[in-house]
């Protein structure tokens, strides 16, 4: 099924199923990805990997979810996304369990399998968000399915912190493993209905040709008109603050406050519990203060510099105020991510080309999140944690200065963009 051939859904109450399929989907698809970051520790305490060799594992994920992120962008206009997504959950849910019987030699070839794989869930959704949802209901939804970001991490660490303390790591993948099998099957039983409402509904409206986006290559004069070109390295950085940082967590406390592995994975809970305010922050700053995504960015990435230049004092004298630093800066990173993920590519175009920016710029910020996990790794072995804490005040600071240099420019392609619609988007 082509784009364009979907009618958009028409009773709140299908808006709310596709919205909690959705949801479930992508929640579980987090669990299938963090759980990793949750029992590296583990690993190599056990001697499993080496620190090094572990970031690199993740580098991999991240690498082949950056590419599988462009290119599941493109097929998932092409094929139908009700079975693209279950496909996606239960390729991963095997990457998954085989990850807890794998020789250390496979593992990083099959995390980057699981990439691959779990990039088949975020793109479709963004389809039937844009072609699907009641229009009603389009709007919110976009900004609550950023809860599936703490709610799947969360879910990943408490039950990866869970089957650690009770029969090691290799159960805590078998279990994420089992969690995304279920949300596939539950996808499978709860879509057939939308699937039917929205091949023989009504037709939607076509597409004005001045109103069309351009899709593919022809996006770049798009992104270098609004600026977004610059703000590929602003991108780049936010994806490994905010993954790089998830992602090392449990290793650093454990490193730097004598904890076990299980009390480290525990902890690090704290981070996903605060994550969503960064969203909702985020998007009251948008709305309310500066209405200009880039500008708020900014804002984000200055809270975040404080944060990060406070913590090499907090790591010295407490546990707790390190936690809540590091908490409200991945918090912080999760609002801008908001801003680049979702709601800029809206401000450009909500129509065809919106899904292929979204993915794109999501894109970017894993190819960041893959170089900032492998570098923190490298940064901790051969340098000590003190690097990596100055490393990301370093990463904040420069983001801060690019989005600082840009904002008006995108600030005046986002007006342009709202002139020629006549509406608010």
């Amino acid at each position: 099924m082509r784009k364009g051939n979907f009618a958009r859904l028409e009773t709140r109450q299908q808006g709310r199923r596709l919205f909690l399929l959705s949801w479930t989907a992508y929640a579980a698809a987090y669990v299938g990805r963090y759980n990793y970051s949750a029992v590296m520790a583990a690993i190599t305490a056990e001697g499993v990997l080496s620190l090094p060799a572990a970031g690199a594992v993740s580098t991999g994920y991240f690498v082949c979810y950056a590419v599988g992120q462009v290119l599941c962008g493109l097929l998932s206009q092409r094929v139908s996304p009700f079975g693209m997504i279950p496909a996606g959950l239960l390729l991963s849910a095997g990457c998954n369990m085989g990850m807890g019987m794998a020789p250390a030699g496979a593992m990083p070839i099959l995390w980057a399998a699981n990439g691959l794989f779990q990039a088949m869930v975020w793109p479709p959704i963004v389809r039937l968000f844009a072609e699907c949802m009641p229009l009603v209901q389009q709007d919110q939804a976009c900004v609550s399915i950023n809860s599936t970001t703490p709610a799947g991490t969360l879910a990943a660490y408490a039950l990866s912190a869970a089957a650690m303390a009770l029969a090691g790591w290799q159960m805590a993948f078998w279990g994420c493993g089992a969690v995304m099998l279920a949300a596939a099957v539950l996808w499978m039983l709860g879509t057939p209905s939308l699937r039917r409402a929205v091949q023989s509904g009504p037709a939607a409206a076509p597409v004005p040709a001045a109103e069309k986006e351009p899709s593919g290559v022809r996006l770049l004069p798009v992104l270098a008109g609004a600026g977004l070109m610059g703000l590929i390295l602003p991108a780049m950085l936010h994806g490994g603050l905010k993954d790089g940082v998830t992602s090392w967590v449990p290793s650093m406390i454990q490193s730097n406050f004598g904890v076990g592995p299980a009390f480290a994975a525990a902890v690090s809970m704290a981070l996903p519990l605060v994550n969503l305010t960064g969203a909702y922050g985020a998007g009251w700053l948008d709305r309310c203060v500066f209405r200009n995504e880039v500008k708020t960015s900014a804002a984000l990435f200055a809270g975040a510099l404080v944060c990060l230049l406070a913590l090499p004092a907090a790591v010295n004298y407490s546990l707790p105020l390190s936690v809540a630093l590091l908490a409200a800066t991945t918090a912080l990173m999760l609002g801008i991510n908001t801003m680049f993920i979702n709601v800029m590519p809206v401000r450009a175009g909500r129509r065809a080309g919106a899904a292929f920016l979204s993915g794109s710029l999501n894109a970017i910020t894993y190819l960041g999140a893959a170089i900032a996990t492998w570098g923190i790794g490298a940064a901790a072995q051969g340098f000590g944690w003190g690097a990596v804490l100055a490393l990301w005040a370093v990463m904040a600071g420069t983001a801060l200065a690019v989005c600082l240099l840009l904002a008006r420019r995108w600030g005046r392609f986002a007006l342009a963009c709202e002139t020629e619609r006549g509406e608010r988007v």
